[in-house]
């Protein structure tokens, strides 16, 4: 039977050693903890399951409630980060290419917070002013 193979998405089994990638309540990142136990539930769609870990660590006890994308094993902490990275990069980039493409669309309107905002209810404000300050 062929190994199986373990990457960063693969479920932690109960008594794995874990890190932490994210501070969560008290706990800051990089600290060190086993797995206690595993529950959640399984999606309808099959596609990704909802999995929380209750991890005891040596410093903080016993704590519940951490998801998968919070804890890494330790030998996986470089990969995790390096995809942390890419995902920022990405985010960074497609947020760029946002504001690039939607920057001439708001110049051209020139209206500022006011294209923001449904003319019914500038024009309700509108009505509201003239009736209140009789101008």
């Amino acid at each position: 039977m062929p190994k199986k193979t373990i990457d960063l998405d693969t479920p932690f089994k109960r008594g794995e050693t874990v890190v932490m990638t994210r501070p969560h309540r008290d706990i800051p990142d990089g600290a060190e903890g086993k797995i206690k136990l595993i529950n959640g539930l399984e999606t309808l769609d099959g596609v990704k399951p909802w999995i929380r870990y209750w991890v005891r660590f040596k410093e903080h006890g016993l704590v519940g409630q951490i998801s998968h994308q919070s804890l890494a094993r330790p030998s996986q902490f470089g990969q995790w980060l390096d995809r942390e990275e890419e995902r920022v990069r990405a985010e960074l980039n497609s947020a760029s290419a946002v504001v690039t493409e939607e920057a001439p669309a708001a110049a051209a309107v020139g209206d500022g917070i006011a294209s923001q905002i449904p003319a019914a209810l500038l024009e309700r404000s509108r009505a509201a002013k003239v009736r209140l300050l009789g101008a």
